[in-house]
């Protein structure tokens, strides 16, 4: 939970609260918290949902809560394998009814998640030319976009979520498998 680093939830009664956690300005201090909770997790053992064989993070922005993210697990039904869902597929079927918004750290950038659905979403922190940096390649110093960070909170307010998700699906060219994170 970041909440004990300092990222706190923003109420959605207050003027400026948006429902979704408070993220730091700059994307070194946000690596550095989730690495620093990453430490503790493995001290105290993770998240119960944490899939552990998935070496990416996600950070929830609804709940603050930290988690491995993809889906590594398989079980069989009948003679199929097939894969278990996802943590981040299921923290948003067990705390947001089947909706969740992830940042994954790795990626640097936004995951949607609807039901079994998930779709990418542009990067909360891009660099000072407003570029993202997927995959942090570039090396480059980010900062968290307040426009883009007030665009996905008015996305969670106004429920648009999951027409966000089925419309950035039929567009995109990089679809993510069912359940996977």
């Amino acid at each position: 939970d970041t909440s004990l680093l300092g990222l706190s939830h923003c109420s959605v009664n207050t003027s400026q609260g948006s429902g979704l956690i408070r993220l730091p300005h700059s994307f070194v201090e946000l690596y550095s918290l989730v690495n620093q909770v990453k430490r503790v997790g493995r001290k105290n053992g993770l998240q119960d949902s944490d899939d552990s064989g998935s070496g990416e993070i996600a950070i929830c922005l609804i709940t603050g809560t930290i988690i491995h993210s993809g889906s590594q697990k398989r079980y069989r039904s009948g003679r199929r394998a097939i894969r278990a869902p996802g943590a981040c597929t299921t923290h948003a079927r067990k705390y947001g009814s089947g909706t969740g918004i992830f940042f994954l750290s790795q990626k640097c950038t936004v995951l949607l998640v609807h039901n079994k659905k998930q779709a990418y979403w542009a990067s909360l922190y891009v660099d000072e030319n407003g570029e993202e940096d997927q995959n942090l390649s570039r090396g480059r110093p980010l900062f968290l976009n307040k426009e883009r960070y007030e665009a996905l909170s008015s996305l969670w307010r106004q429920h648009g979520v999951p027409g966000e998700v089925a419309q950035i699906r039929s567009t995109s060219d990089r679809v993510i498998r069912d359940n996977w994170y």
